[in-house]
């Protein structure tokens, strides 16, 4: 697998483990969700790719963003989104490793977004800032 991958699929698997996850929606797979079940969708984002160091074969530094929005049934309140935003800021707390296939990504931080409407849900994104070297 390539090092985007491996990142990738350590961030995915981190989340699908995590206890009482939501179905989670990914890019380029088919998912139809039902208007009243609570689900996220996990977005990798790439950013940058770039030496730690002078000289020749350095190591590379790899940064990005895990976007997670938290898609909840209109009408049922902010409540629930924002839960489910806490169990997401806890499992990719600041300074937590992740590990697969010999990469470890590194989260910085994560934050909660402004929650918006997007009919038939209620979204409230989170966005998990990763690194990590190669």
């Amino acid at each position: 697998m390539t090092v985007m991958n491996e990142i990738r699929a350590a961030l995915e698997n981190h989340l699908r483990t995590m206890s009482g996850a939501p179905p989670i929606a990914t890019p380029n797979m088919k998912y139809d969700p039902a208007e009243n079940t609570t689900f996220v969708r996990a977005q990798f984002v790439p950013r940058t790719r770039r030496p730690d160091v002078r000289g020749p074969q350095p190591m590379q530094r790899y940064e990005g963003f895990y976007n997670l929005l938290i898609c909840t049934p209109t009408y049922a309140g902010e409540g629930a989104g924002l839960s489910m935003a806490d169990t997401l800021l806890q499992r990719f707390d600041a300074t937590t490793d992740i590990s697969r296939g010999g990469v470890i990504v590194r989260i910085d931080y994560a934050e909660v977004g402004l929650s918006y409407l997007d009919t038939p849900f209620f979204c409230t994104p989170v966005v998990v800032s990763w690194y990590t070297y190669n």
